[in-house]
């Protein structure tokens, strides 16, 4: 597959890159114009289907339609976008009725989301890379991707803070890759066994971090968390033994997913294997194992090619107090950052709720918790 839109660029963005297809209807897809035309009407009118209680009876009603002639060999935007549609369909049709969740997806729309998902290399519901990375859409199109100049592609009720929650999120992830080319260029300056330009690139890191919580901090601004713990949060939650009818490959056995979750994010964990953070192993770093499967190809291989000791190593190596303290700096901003998420994670979810697991499938307070605690341990 055409996974170089996934790459993270030299400025820094996790964002999908080009800027994303908002509309099949408007590029050669491939696909027969019936099909774009209907998938992407029914995307447009889903918030509405929604308020309107008609989401099941229209996504039961739609063609089951042939996507066999998309392939790996497709724009990688355009395969993201039409699984896009399709996963929010499926966590429409699940989640639209709160007081009557279903146990099934039609095949109308099980049967092309899961073949999309083999496209795209995720599981077959909607995940953090359909609701954020690859959901934005420039107003000035020569402007930067931040929350002023940004809205975002596919709604999933169509309310302000639905909208702000991810162009929050958009920007955040748009320049937190700054933070990771640091890191890289640390670690090429390490092949060089140069200390100063380690310690030059490290010291690149506090302030990406200093921005990425200002943005955060915003997020206040728009999206009350009584709305988005209402009426926003529980249409990102996973599936529990649902039914894809008509996929051969499930077999009508029920499957199991994790929902939407920010743990999907390659920024932190990205960061945390540079600068060669541990975590105790048990459920919670197995739960942030599966968590991978839902980001990007690219993303994940990006972890995968990480040497997590190299930085920390040289730098305990070299005994030097300047270096030691830029690397210092770097951990206490992922530090900063994570007691942050916590207390972000209190005041929209964990103060409204007895029962304390997230959207990911987690007892989102103690993983938080955990893994600041752990963080903080480990300076040099």
């Amino acid at each position: 597959m055409k996974q170089n839109c996934w790459t993270v660029r030299e400025g820094g963005s996790f964002l999908i890159s080009p800027d994303p297809i908002s509309d099949l209807r408007v590029v050669d897809s491939g696909l027969a114009d019936n099909t774009v035309h209907e998938i992407e009407e029914i995307a447009n009118k889903l918030p509405a289907l929604i308020r309107e209680g008609k989401t099941r009876d229209v996504l039961l009603d739609i063609k089951q339609h042939d996507l066999s002639i998309l392939s790996q060999d497709f724009d990688g935007r355009m395969l993201e976008r039409a699984f896009q549609i399709y996963a929010h369909f499926a966590n429409a049709y699940v989640w639209c009725e709160n007081d009557n969740p279903t146990d099934h997806i039609p095949a109308s729309v099980a049967v092309p989301l899961v073949y999309l998902c083999g496209l795209v290399g995720r599981p077959p519901i909607l995940s953090y890379a359909s609701t954020c990375l690859a959901n934005y859409k420039r107003i000035d199109p020569e402007g930067d991707i931040v929350v002023d100049n940004i809205t975002t592609i596919q709604k999933m009720i169509d309310i302000p803070d639905e909208i702000w929650f991810h162009k929050i999120h958009m920007e955040i992830e748009n320049h937190a890759g700054r933070a990771i080319n640091a890191c890289i260029e640390a670690t090429a300056m390490i092949a060089n066994n140069d200390a100063i330009a380690t310690e030059k690139a490290l010291l690149k890191v506090p302030p990406v971090f200093e921005s990425l919580s200002a943005t955060f901090r915003r997020m206040f601004e728009n999206c009350s968390p009584d709305t988005y713990y209402h009426t926003l949060r529980p249409y990102l939650f996973g599936f529990t033994d649902i039914v894809y009818q008509g996929v051969d490959a499930y077999g009508d056995k029920p499957m199991t997913f994790s929902g939407q979750s920010g743990a999907q994010s390659t920024v932190i964990p990205a960061f945390k294997a540079f600068l060669g953070i541990e975590h105790e192993k048990g459920g919670l770093t197995k739960h942030l194992e599966i968590m991978k499967g839902g980001m990007p190809i690219a993303h994940r291989e990006l972890l995968s090619d990480i040497d997590t000791g190299l930085i920390r190593q040289f730098v305990m190596k070299q005994q030097s107090g300047a270096l030691t303290d830029a690397y210092n700096a770097s951990l206490e901003s992922l530090l900063n950052f994570r007691t942050l998420h916590l207390k972000m994670a209190s005041a929209y979810i964990a103060k409204k709720v007895e029962n304390p697991i997230g959207t990911g499938g987690t007892d989102f307070m103690l993983w938080l918790t955990k893994l600041r605690d752990e963080t903080a341990a480990q300076y040099i």
